[in-house]
């Protein structure tokens, strides 16, 4: 899965945090399916000409927030709608 991610270098958020937003926003959507494995951070950052700690950044935040799985040796995958609902409710209470 490639990822085109339009970044603002000129903006003033930071590079990690529109790149998250933006696959939040496209899993949100249902533009980036369940269980859709995510390219590597390492192949993001090589794709996206940013360093490979900023995607980093970006998918810690997501895993964190319940929109990212982490599986060691294998990536990033994007959790099922219905798995994510009952995380936001989990934060919410």
């Amino acid at each position: 899965m490639e990822l085109i991610v339009p970044l603002n270098v000129q903006g003033g958020r930071p590079l990690y945090e529109q790149i998250y937003q933006y696959i939040k926003d496209e899993i949100r959507k249902g533009n980036i399916r369940p269980e859709k494995q995510l390219p590597s951070s390492r192949e993001l950052a090589k794709s996206l000409k940013v360093s490979r700690s900023t995607t980093q950044l970006a998918y810690e935040q997501l895993v964190s927030e319940g929109y990212l799985e982490a599986v060691p040796r294998k990536g990033y995958f994007a959790v099922s709608y219905t798995h994510l609902r009952a995380h936001e409710t989990l934060r919410h209470l």
